[in-house]
């Protein structure tokens, strides 16, 4: 495990310390061995709780973004963006809802597929607009493992013939198990609640403007910007 690779870099580390440590402890006065020893075992333990710590920060700073992936591969229906999330055995269950109106469970590159090229090409297909947000994240690292909770919000307007339209919105919560694989944090399991939603019929919108589901989108441009070069 990548873990347990990197602490025993640490140790190896703290072990050459304690070589050149060793050839002053020969030759110092015996009185002063045991302190040399245990400022050498002091630094050794100092290593290895920073090196979790900065594990535990990398982590965290790495599943952010793969966070923020994921509504930006929605948005931009882009697959591509969307399936980097998601180990390719990851379990998702978005729930059932009371009334049956709705009920998935499936793979994450299923969702993926599902969302971007059938629920959120349909929306703006029928000319409607929609968005989502993601907030309050909350995670947990345990090694090469990692728990989370954020909320999401997807606002969705559904046009009709006399020019208004429907806003629909939903708060949901996302319960993601992490695995870091091959150095690579993915989401393993996620399960969704919704916690409550709303709908405001006769609402007016004001045309969007600037914005592409495709690679003209400025997003794309000003993400590349800070990328390196493929070779």
């Amino acid at each position: 495990m990548e873990t347990i690779a990197r602490r025993n870099l640490v140790k190896t580390a703290a072990v050459a310390g304690a070589a050149v440590v060793a050839g002053s402890v020969a030759a110092a006065p015996l009185a002063h061995a045991a302190e040399e020893t245990a400022s050498v075992e002091e630094l050794a333990q100092k290593l290895l709780a920073m090196e979790e710590r900065l594990w535990d920060l990398e982590a965290k700073e790495a599943i952010r973004y793969k966070l923020s992936l994921y509504p930006r591969g929605l948005d931009r229906q882009d697959t591509s963006i969307g399936l980097r999330v998601f180990a390719e055995d990851a379990y998702i269950d978005y729930g059932t809802a009371p009334d049956g109106s709705w009920d998935w469970q499936g793979t994450g590159p299923e969702w993926i597929d599902y969302c971007t090229n059938t629920i959120d090409k349909g929306i703006t297909a029928r000319g409607g607009y929609y968005a989502h947000e993601i907030f309050n994240i909350c995670i947990e690292v345990n090694g090469d493992k990692a728990g989370s909770e954020y909320y999401g919000c997807a606002p969705v307007m559904t046009p009709h013939d006399d020019g208004t339209y429907t806003w629909g919105a939903s708060v949901a919560r996302y319960n993601d198990k992490w695995e870091c694989r091959e150095g690579d944090w993915v989401i393993v399991e996620r399960i969704v609640t919704n916690d409550f939603q709303w709908k405001i019929d006769g609402a007016r919108l004001g045309e969007p403007y600037g914005c592409a589901f495709d690679e003209s989108d400025p997003s794309y441009s000003a993400l590349a910007y800070g990328m390196a070069e493929e070779e």
